[in-house]
């Protein structure tokens, strides 16, 4: 079983990297928190083919604090092996602007603060996670099709890699 937790800054990509996992043959579970990883963990084991690749999305809405996912990486490494953690991120300016074209609240603004400001108290919280990741990729001038070749790259099939695949499709109408 593989397991890999997501985690990153928000508007760097997360969503949109757990749904080309998603693609890849792995099972999304958003917001997750810690706590419940090591449950949901033997839950995956001891069931069916379909859960043989998790991916884990972690924010700063589920953190409560790094250690306690440091804790839950360390008995998922010891017993399964095959668990990484993957951090995206990207430029200030960036975030701004991906905030700016989707009209979405930072998930740590409150009343009176800028979006600047929950940014920078955000890095903060996640500096850790970041220090700790297995792979970083950084997103700021980085487009969808080539956050997906590099997440493939990193965890696709390597059997599949290089291998042509055709969809025909075909219609009739009166």
């Amino acid at each position: 079983m593989e397991i890999l937790i997501i985690s990153g800054l928000s508007g760097a990509g997360k969503s949109r990297a757990a749904s080309f996992l998603e693609d890849m043959g792995f099972y999304i579970v958003d917001n997750m928190p810690a706590a419940m990883i090591l449950k949901f963990a033997e839950f995956c084991a001891g069931g069916s083919q379909r859960y043989d690749k998790v991916a884990l999305v972690y924010d700063v809405r589920t953190a409560n604090s790094p250690t306690e996912l440091f804790d839950v990486l360390d008995v998922l490494k010891h017993s399964s092996g095959a668990c990484s953690l993957l951090f995206l991120e990207a430029e200030p300016e960036t975030i701004i602007k991906r905030y700016k074209e989707t009209r979405r609240r930072h998930p740590l603004m409150s009343d009176g603060m800028t979006i600047e400001q929950a940014m920078h108290r955000e890095q903060e919280l996640l500096r850790p996670l970041r220090e700790h990741a297995d792979f970083v990729i950084d997103t700021t001038l980085m487009p969808a099709a080539k956050l997906r070749n590099e997440l493939y790259g990193l965890f696709g099939d390597k059997s599949a890699r290089g291998k042509l695949s055709v969809n025909v499709v075909s219609f009739g109408f009166k």
